[in-house]
């Protein structure tokens, strides 16, 4: 193939291949050698080939800066190459070659990157990232293709940006303001022969093409090579652009008030200007609103301090917050870090199947907070069981991994609730619907930014897998078609989250002190017994009280939060809890509860013990209650009264 062109000195930013003034500027990084030859060789539609070598006097520093001009092709596909050694381009923003998730090519085989000089430019119809802060946030994490794979989801293009476009209703309804994706930049889903098995080249003209390569399914989207972090993956597109599919599925969110987070995994071999160029890109070209970070020795000063990220919600297990904001500081006005807990996801396991000794932890993981950074609770993801099968087995079952059950966790600190796996049993079938209700209420119920795990809410349970990085089908797939009791998680779900965003002393953006440092006559947030005021934190124990004085947060409309009562009794029998007592003209009144009336017919009843005149209720084994202190219906119309007799 002959093309016209001409090279000079090209623009060092950005890396990879742009349009700048009519040409293309390609900027790539080669190790000095001047022995070494290197260029770009381009491919056209009609598969032809042709190599542009570069110059050295093209280069600044380790980087070849070429603008190549009088090129005629409106599309090409490229790849670089140094000697007889080719490479993909590390910065391209569109790959070819793996547009069929799941179909392996040969373990030579190669993708290229796709360059369009015609490409019109995207219309964000004026969105832009909606910077909801982490107090106000309920995360909800999935997986681009296990979201809507499944027949159930009912969606047209199932698995893929378009099919969580699709779902947005169902997530503007469960109330949700974040979803949280799991890789969805280019990676390679195919790992080749797990088993590192050697074949005899003799033996393969008489294998099935299908049987040359063993591989297993990289689901999840980890791996320390083979990634492309500027360009979203193919099969996740719909057969469609992958490019246009997801900037549509974030305009799409953004319109409902939904943010897109991003988890990206950085290997060690990652230079932290290339970490900080990723995340730079996706928000500025994709109107990413956040990034769970995943992998060893990240960048955090240099990320945390980036002024283009400021806005960003970035939150990782470990983000050096102290040494960001070293200067004294309390931290920024938005605070975009966070911390990723995992310490919460094991006690609160701990906690939910009545382990001694866990009151203290529980009551400081509760009102945990921070002004320089956000704290992220969850209790499920991806690594362990979903919540379903947290008290449906004591034991992983992994075999369908194929590595013998030795794979996966073994400290899953679960509860199967009396029968290892499904059981037609209503004791038990009930008993694991009010753990879970239980779980969620944890999650709730704290200060902390609550993460929840897609399928957590109507019961998808991966059969006892707590590793199912390979499971490519109805283990990860979300089965939509959920029973009764899957409908009732749901819309216990629904209501939880309504009631957290509804009392902002649930998520209030300040340190609870547990003290009355603004004369409210009550502590921000208290801790209680059987007796009111003296919380019971021995070691045996395994119930607590806890209030919140909803004076010290506004509501919406401007008016002093209502106070909140929160009775956890994870004890296996039913304990009395007494109430402290409210200002006048409040009462207290019971807004839910995780397992009412199942065994005990006084549980929930709200009783006057005259002797202390004070309020009283019992809780029933395995459960959470939670009650609402505010002003009676009477003390609002006297008020409302004073108030027309002062205007006159």
């Amino acid at each position: 193939m002959k093309l016209e062109y001409s090279t000079k000195l090209g623009y060092p930013y950005p890396m990879g291949l742009s349009l700048r003034d009519g040409a293309i500027n390609i900027v790539i990084e080669f190790p000095h050698s001047p022995k070494r030859v290197c260029g770009i060789i381009l491919h056209t539609t009609n598969h032809e080939a042709m190599r542009i070598p570069f110059c050295e006097d093209y280069r600044i520093g380790d980087l070849y800066c070429v603008r190549l001009e009088g090129i005629r092709l409106s599309k090409f596909t490229y790849r670089f190459y140094v000697d007889d050694v080719e490479f993909c381009d590390p910065y391209a923003r569109k790959i070819v070659g793996r547009e069929k998730w799941g179909k392996p090519l040969g373990e030579k085989s190669a993708v290229y990157a796709e360059f369009d000089v015609n490409k019109a430019e995207f219309d964000w119809e004026n969105d832009k990232c909606l910077g909801i802060s982490y107090e106000d946030s309920v995360f909800y994490s999935l997986h681009m293709r296990g979201f809507t794979k499944h027949p159930s989801s009912k969606v047209a293009s199932r698995g893929t940006f378009e099919g969580l476009t699709e779902k947005i209703s169902y997530l503007k309804q469960l109330g949700v303001t974040a979803v949280e994706c799991m890789p969805i930049y280019e990676f390679n889903e195919i790992i080749y022969n797990p088993a590192y098995t050697t074949f005899k080249v003799q033996n393969l003209p008489f294998m099935e093409e299908k049987n040359i390569w063993e591989y297993r399914i990289n689901y999840w989207g980890f791996s320390d090579k083979d990634n492309y972090y500027f360009a979203p993956k193919y099969s996740y597109g719909g057969g469609k652009d992958p490019v246009n599919s997801c900037k549509q599925m974030v305009r799409m969110l953004h319109k409902q008030g939904i943010e897109c987070i991003m988890q990206i995994y950085f290997s060690k071999d990652q230079t932290p200007a290339f970490i900080q160029e990723v995340l730079r890109f996706w928000v500025m070209e994709y109107h990413m609103d956040g990034f769970h970070l995943l992998g060893v020795g990240l960048p955090m000063e240099l990320i945390g301090n980036d002024p283009i990220l400021k806005r960003t919600k970035i939150y990782c297990e470990t983000t050096l917050a102290d040494k960001i904001y070293a200067d004294g500081t309390k931290g920024p006005e938005f605070r975009n870090l966070g911390c990723y807990r995992e310490d919460f996801r094991f006690d609160s396991r701990k906690f939910l199947k009545g382990d001694e000794d866990m009151l203290s932890r529980m009551g400081a993981y509760i009102k945990s907070n921070s002004e320089r950074e956000a704290q992220v609770h969850h209790i499920t993801d991806y690594r362990g069981f979903t919540l379903m099968d947290l008290v449906s087995y004591d034991r992983k079952h992994n075999e369908d991994n194929g590595e013998e059950n030795r794979d996966g966790s073994d400290y899953n600190y679960s509860w199967n609730c009396g029968a290892e796996g499904p059981s037609r049993k209503k004791n038990i079938q009930s008993l694991r619907l009010s753990q879970r209700k239980n779980a969620l209420s944890f999650l709730m119920l704290s200060q902390a930014t609550p993460l929840l795990m897609a399928g957590d809410e109507f019961g998808h349970s991966a059969g006892g897998n707590n590793n199912a990085y390979c499971q490519d089908n109805k283990v990860n797939w979300l089965n939509w078609s959920f029973d009764k009791q899957g409908e009732e998680l749901l819309e216990f779900t629904r209501e939880l989250i309504a009631f957290r965003k509804q009392h902002p002393i649930l998520h209030s953006r300040k340190l609870m002190r547990a003290s009355d440092y603004e004369s409210k006559g009550y502590p921000d947030i208290s801790y209680h017994g059987e007796q009111a005021w003296y919380a019971q934190f021995e070691n045996y124990n395994r119930h607590l009280g806890i209030m919140y004085c909803g004076l010290y947060e506004q509501k919406a409309d401007k008016t002093p939060d209502d106070f909140i009562y929160i009775a956890y009794n994870m004890h296996w029998i039913r304990h009395e809890f007494a109430l402290p007592i409210l200002p006048k003209g409040y009462d207290w009144e019971v807004a839910y509860g995780t397992r009412l009336f199942w065994e005990d017919k006084q549980a929930g009843e709200l009783l006057f013990d005259e002797e202390k005149e004070q309020k009283k209720v019992t809780v029933t084994p395995r459960s959470v209650l939670v009650l609402v202190g505010r002003k009676t219906m009477k003390e609002k119309e006297d008020n409302k009264k004073n108030e027309s007799n002062t205007t006159l």
